[in-house]
C-alpha cells in the first residue's frame, strides 16, 4: 500500500502551473512492477555501472590500438592516402579509443543485466515497463526546446539527472520555469 502511495505522489505536484495527466489506463500505480523510488534506484545504479566500464574499456581501446599500431612498420618514404603513417597511426589509436568509450555503456548495462536477472528477465521485463512508463510521462513533461536561447537553455531536457523522487520534482519544477520564462512575452500562446 506504500509503495502505492509513494507511486501516485510521484508525479503529482504542488504547484499550480504543472497539471498531470492521469496515467493511462494500461499502466495504473498498482500494475507498475516496481515502485518509483525502487526504479530511480535502480536506473540510477545502471547509470554508474555503465559511466564505471567506460573507463577501462576507453583504456583497453587506446592500449589495444596502440600495441598493434606501434607493432607495424612504418616506412616514412611511403604515404597513406598523402598523409605520413605516423599520424595515420596514431590517428587509428585515438579511433581505437573512441571506439573503447562508445561501447562501454553497453557493456555496463550489459554486466547490470547479468547481476540483477529477476529484473532484466520476463516477458516483459520490469525494469522495461519501467522504462517504458518513465520515458512515456517523461516526454509529456518536458518543454518545447524550439524556444530556447543562449540566455535561456531548455533544463536537463534528457533527464540525466533524474535519479530519486525529489531531483524529479526538480525537474517538474524546472520544466515549469523554462515554460513560463519562454512563454512570456509570445503573442498568441498566452492568456488573452
Amino acid at each position: 500500500m506504500a509503495s502505492f502511495i509513494v507511486s501516485s505522489r510521484l508525479f503529482s505536484s504542488t504547484s499550480s502551473s504543472v497539471v498531470d495527466v492521469p496515467p493511462s489506463s494500461s499502466t495504473t500505480a498498482s500494475a507498475l512492477p516496481l515502485s518509483w523510488p525502487q526504479y530511480l534506484s535502480l536506473r540510477r545504479q545502471r547509470r554508474l555501472w555503465s559511466t564505471l566500464t567506460t573507463i577501462p574499456t576507453t583504456f583497453a581501446g587506446l592500449f589495444l590500438g596502440g600495441g598493434y599500431f606501434a607493432s607495424l612498420e612504418a616506412d616514412p618514404t611511403q604515404l597513406i592516402m598523402g598523409i605520413e603513417p605516423m599520424y595515420v597511426y596514431g590517428g587509428a589509436t585515438l579511433g581505437c579509443m573512441a571506439l573503447g568509450y562508445l561501447v562501454g555503456p553497453t557493456i555496463g548495462s550489459s554486466l547490470f543485466s547479468l547481476t540483477h536477472p529477476s529484473l532484466s528477465r520476463g516477458n516483459p521485463a520490469p525494469l522495461e515497463v519501467m522504462d517504458r512508463e518513465f520515458y512515456h510521462r517523461f516526454t509529456r513533461k518536458r518543454v518545447d526546446p524550439s524556444f530556447q536561447s543562449v540566455n535561456n537553455p531548455a533544463p536537463d531536457f534528457y533527464g540525466e539527472k533524474i535519479v530519486s523522487l525529489s531531483t524529479y520534482r526538480r525537474w517538474l519544477r524546472d520544466q515549469a520555469a523554462y515554460r513560463r520564462k519562454a512563454m512570456h512575452g509570445v503573442p498568441g500562446d498566452g492568456v488573452n
